[in-house]
């Protein structure tokens, strides 16, 4: 869990809580594009070299996740556009995965759909998809002296980002003192459109449902977020669309 220092009036990250969904940008551009199959290979992920989190990815940490839920498992790996788990940021499942020298990635290959046409092919063939980033949680790790050794993490999806920002810049600290806080409208919207596709029935593919599973632990992610930033009475003054949504959306999985 998250320990609250009274004296400094900040949150501790404890390395037990294993819940948080991680995203962790990289600067890499395609490690190979093959235009006669149309797929491209990338690294989504970086090991052995400790970055601005002070964490180190260990490089045997994908192992266990990539078999289980990779191609060759359930199949459960996405390639998304921006972390966006919307079908229409929907890449596609990766068709190979595995370590590439100190690199976690994968293999996409091309679908004849808008965002690989229009966006996502034409980045790749200019270069100018640069970045690449990994969305996970971990499973297992241990702190060290002065790093934070991650041994096992869980992937949910790999994605091409056109800038990446450090997720642990404090935005939410700044647009409070402005008084509006973006980040809770933004999960209410999120929420709404998770409500619509139960509604419209598109949960009951599978596709969906994993992609709202992804979309579901970000947006709890970054409820833990608007808590860390704001203090633990932020639970209360949550606005109550958000905690409507939930509570739709729970009963809804009992139908």
């Amino acid at each position: 869990m998250n320990k609250y220092n009274l004296v400094t009036k900040k949150y501790l990250y404890d390395v037990s809580d294993k819940k948080h969904f991680i995203k962790k940008v990289i600067t890499c551009k395609a490690l190979d594009i093959d235009t006669v199959t149309k797929s491209v290979k990338i690294a989504i992920g970086e090991c052995e070299t400790k970055d601005y989190d002070g964490d180190l990815i260990l490089p045997t940490a994908a192992l266990k996740t990539i078999k289980e839920r990779g191609p060759e498992g359930t199949n459960e790996i996405w390639h998304l556009l921006d972390h966006t788990p919307k079908s229409f940021s929907a890449l596609s499942k990766f068709a190979e995965m595995g370590m590439y020298g100190k690199y976690i990635g994968g293999v996409s290959k091309y679908k004849d759909s808008f965002a690989w046409r229009e966006v996502a092919w034409p980045l790749y063939e200019s270069g100018d998809f640069t970045q690449h980033s990994l969305g996970f949680q971990v499973v297992d790790e241990k702190k060290q002296s002065d790093y934070n050794e991650i041994r096992e993490i869980k992937i949910f999806e790999g994605s091409a980002v056109l800038w990446g920002a450090n997720p642990n810049t404090p935005m939410l600290e700044i647009t409070k003192a402005l008084g509006f806080n973006p980040a809770k409208d933004d999960i209410i919207h999120r929420v709404e459109r998770l409500i619509k596709c139960i509604a419209t029935g598109k949960y009951e593919d599978e596709s969906h449902k994993e992609l709202m599973v992804i979309a579901l632990q970000q947006i709890k992610q970054d409820v833990s977020d608007i808590v860390k930033a704001t203090g633990p009475e932020s639970i209360s003054t949550l606005p109550v669309e958000i905690k409507e949504a939930f509570a739709i959306f729970k009963n809804s999985l009992k139908n």
